[in-house]
């Protein structure tokens, strides 16, 4: 059911590719399973409990040209760590990839995974999530998406469902996006994990500098 989601699953599937046959240049089994090329890491915390949301992560490859397209290459998902565990699956990441951008949604205990997370990698940025943030974020997405400049593994379908759960919705009259709990997916970290990391390209990237991505928003 996606009648109130901003993601419909139909723009979502246009996302998805088999990444076996398409990502030549991508080996999921590999000690470096991209090699040297650039990536970067969006991450969406959680607090240290068994029962409640899980962090999300996912490593991202941006384009190598303007207008070019990202992919989602991996995600993880953290449950029942504390912050200092939730630092250091990070630091896993960045001895696999080259890592050239961690951002961090800093509310809450996410700035406690900040404040380690820049030891080892001192250019990490932290978002202060608010209601213009975050509707610049699902903008950014929605660009992307419809401009054809999104792919992801057609079997990650934790993360269309993420995806899916994130909804418009007004609080004290002011309009932002949040993830429903009642549809699961741990409320949407994936999705926020890979907006946060997304949200590095400027907008009016989308096509290279053209305006077919234009999204209204409604």
């Amino acid at each position: 059911d996606d009648l109130a989601s901003v993601f419909p699953l139909s723009e979502l599937q246009a996302c998805m590719v088999d990444s076996w046959e398409v990502w030549t240049d991508f080996n999921a089994l590999a000690l470096r399973p991209f090699g040297w090329r650039e990536v970067w890491i969006g991450y969406d915390p959680a607090k240290g409990t068994q029962n409640g949301d899980s962090a999300g992560c996912v490593v991202v490859s941006p384009p190598t040209v303007p207008g070019g397209k990202f992919r989602i290459i991996e995600r993880i998902q953290l449950r029942g760590m504390e912050f200092e565990e939730q630092a250091k699956a990070i630091q896993g990441l960045t001895e696999r990839y080259n890592v050239q951008h961690i951002a961090i949604d800093a509310t809450g205990i996410g700035d406690a995974v900040w404040q380690l997370v820049i030891k080892f990698f001192p250019l990490a940025v932290k978002y202060q999530y608010s209601a213009p943030l975050k509707r610049a974020m699902v903008l950014k997405a929605l660009m992307l998406i419809r401009a054809g400049r999104l792919e992801m593994d057609a079997g990650m379908l934790d993360l269309v469902q993420s995806f899916m759960t994130v909804r418009k919705v007004q609080k004290g009259g002011v309009m932002t996006y949040v993830s429903d709990r009642k549809r699961g997916s741990n409320h949407g970290d994936l999705a926020w994990a890979s907006m946060t990391a997304l949200y590095n390209e400027p907008i009016g990237s989308e096509s290279g500098g053209g305006n077919d991505s234009f999204v209204e928003e409604f």
